[in-house]
């Protein structure tokens, strides 16, 4: 089985990638110039992981995301991009891509994204059908082994930045300011400008949104901060 596809359009960056994760990792992988006919190659070749790059001429690295994800396509995808907006990546996550890089590749990062993605996908693949018929009905579960949420055998998976803030606000009595998230996460303190934290509880909201409409898992009290109108017990 093919472990990775690549789709980047740019000679330079595409020939070191193929060579980092081919000789360097060792993966089986293939690589693709241009979005054109891209979801029907990787939907043939059921590759493990896609590493895609947003700005492909002719077709976009959203429209082959998105239409692989219309087409109930499983495996991981990573998406890459010179444009480190709030935009473009919430963009992304939105239609279902797994992680994020930005340019210029660093591949040590790059190649422990891929890693935990992977792992991940494996480890989906092996999960007993029987346990998730065994979760309580009504009862959201927060799993670190598949780093989603399940409700009523609904799974939601989530990037690790969105499993990191839904563990802090499960695991919190009260409400919590989004400079203490803030803090929890970064480990320094926050600055009023930054956006992080209401751009991942936006792309939570939107997550849940549309996997279990009418139910709003994140709520805000004024003055407050953030937190979760139902218990999530970690799995």
């Amino acid at each position: 089985m093919l472990d990775i596809v690549i789709i980047e359009d740019d000679l330079q960056l595409r020939e070191m990638l193929c060579y980092f994760l081919s000789e360097i990792e060792g993966y089986d992988i293939d690589c693709l110039d241009t979005g054109d006919g891209a979801v029907e190659f990787i939907i043939e070749k059921k590759p493990k992981l896609v590493l895609l790059d947003i700005q492909l001429p002719h077709t976009s690295g959203l429209s082959v995301l998105k239409a692989l994800k219309d087409l109930k396509f499983e495996a991981p995808i990573v998406m890459m991009t010179a444009n480190d907006t709030e935009l473009t990546e919430t963009n992304s996550l939105l239609l279902g891509a797994n992680d994020y890089v930005t340019k210029p590749i660093r591949t040590k990062v790059l190649s422990e994204r891929i890693k935990r993605q992977l792992d991940l996908y494996l480890v989906e693949k092996q999960v007993d059908e029987q346990q998730e018929e065994n979760l309580s009905r009504d009862q959201f579960y927060l799993s670190a082994q598949h780093s989603s949420v399940f409700y009523n055998q609904i799974q939601i998976k989530l990037i690790p930045s969105e499993y990191e803030l839904l563990e802090i606000l499960s695991d919190a009595e009260q409400p919590i300011s989004v400079a203490v998230l803030f803090e929890k996460i970064h480990g320094f303190s926050y600055h009023e400008e930054d956006r992080s934290i209401y751009m991942r509880i936006s792309s939570l909201r939107k997550k849940f949104a549309i996997q279990l409409p009418g139910i709003e898992l994140i709520k805000n009290r004024r003055s407050k901060g953030f937190f979760l109108s139902y218990p999530m017990i970690k799995r």
